[in-house]
């Protein structure tokens, strides 16, 4: 091993051609967000499959630090509802610029610009890691985004020490994430790739002329997740996925630019599980991944959270709950959508998860879903308790409404 690693809806979010190619030929395939199909048949199991060895007992002798996860409030989540937030199926600005306040007063005990010192100094460059997935539909609201940047540029951090990002920069693109939207601000995936690869045999848009990927030199080879579990050699993974192999590594806007995280996640489920404030960083900041759903799935959202990259960066999480989802996530489905008009404030992300696990799994009841109650699909939060990145005890965890 390596060293030193460590209308109707559904009409109005109608796809055009060029959506439906990514759609059919990147999410349904499964490899940018892993094969629904195969999560289905996991999921009719109790027992899941073997648990492959990964490197993360080396990363959890790397001392931690007094900003390390589970952050300055452990255990504490605020739950922010206002039914004005959405109208028309849109947020309202300064609804959702209230209700950020409103949540980080109930968080921090402070005003916005005395819990800016709490967080962060002038000098940090922060990152907003935002979800895109589901341009338009389910994907970060750009409102929310706007309050965070005001928050921070009023308290006197730079615009250009700021970075939205994600870990593809078409999808960033789509979901309205643009220099134009964000003048001053640097709008970065980790990775491009290819779109239309699949149409044709022309691989030059992402590989160079050494046959490498044009994204491999975003990714630090000095740190990454280890797991005894190989990617596929084919071009299609290749190009989605940058590396194959049993490595995958961290970017190295996380690893050696960004010196705080703020995680702003959407409420939605994937399968009997969800997909919010840990996923979105356990499979967004590093490559690879589909290699991992199967065998993985959820241990990946606590392991790659226990990396210094992310545990001693990450000092919020605000999950955006202004729409939501509670089936056939983590892909967008309009028919499944409602307005939530709620968002989730926490420093600890497994506390944040192990809260909104819960109301995702009331909402499927309540929607008539067949719920899978088995411990498996929330057995990674309790993993991370045990780690000390967070805490899932409810009986444990601080629950504010506002």
């Amino acid at each position: 091993m390596k060293h030193h690693s460590y209308q109707a809806m559904q009409d109005r979010y109608a796809v055009d051609r060029r959506d439906f190619l990514k759609i059919g030929g990147v999410l349904s395939a499964g490899l940018v967000l892993g094969n629904p199909l195969a999560w289905a048949q996991d999921q009719q199991k109790n027992v899941p499959p073997a648990k492959p060895k990964t490197n993360i007992e080396e990363i959890l002798k790397i001392p931690r630090t007094p900003s390390s996860l589970p952050g300055l409030f452990p255990a504490k989540v605020v739950e922010i509802k206002n039914d004005k937030a959405m109208a028309d199926d849109k947020p309202v600005a300064e609804v959702v610029d209230a209700m950020v306040a409103e949540g980080i007063a109930k968080l921090t005990g402070k005003n916005l610009r005395d819990s800016f010192g709490l967080f962060f100094s002038k000098d940090d460059v922060v990152g907003i890691k935002v979800n895109p997935v589901g341009a338009g539909l389910i994907s970060t609201r750009l409102e929310v985004v706007d309050a965070l940047v005001k928050w921070l540029t009023d308290c006197g951090l730079e615009r250009r020490n700021i970075v939205i990002w994600d870990r593809f920069d078409y999808m960033l693109k789509d979901a309205g994430f643009t220099a134009q939207r964000y003048p001053g601000i640097a709008i970065e995936g980790l990775q491009t790739m290819d779109e239309a690869e699949g149409e044709k045999q022309d691989n030059s848009r992402w590989l160079d002329k050494d046959g490498k990927h044009v994204s491999a030199g975003s990714f630090d080879m000095d740190v990454y997740y280890w797991a005894d579990v190989e990617g596929p050699k084919d071009n299609a993974y290749l190009n989605q996925h940058v590396f194959n192999g049993k490595y995958s590594y961290f970017g190295k806007l996380v690893t050696q630019r960004l010196t705080k995280i703020i995680n702003v996640p959407v409420f939605k489920n994937t399968g009997n599980g969800i997909s919010m404030a840990t996923k979105n960083l356990g499979y967004g900041a590093i490559c690879n991944t589909n290699r991992l759903h199967r065998p993985l799935f959820f241990d990946v959202c606590t392991e790659v959270l226990a990396f210094p990259a992310i545990r001693d960066k990450l000092v919020l999480n605000i999950t955006d709950g202004l729409r939501a989802q509670y089936d056939g996530g983590p892909m967008p489905a309009a028919k499944f959508t409602y307005i939530f008009n709620t968002l989730f404030f926490a420093t600890d992300a497994f506390a944040a998860d192990t809260i909104c696990h819960n109301i995702m799994v009331q909402k499927r009841k309540s929607m008539g879903v067949t719920v899978n109650e088995h411990p498996r699909f929330s057995d990674y939060l309790r993993y991370a308790e045990r780690l000390g990145l967070g805490i899932s005890d409810v009986a444990k965890i601080e629950l504010l409404r506002g």
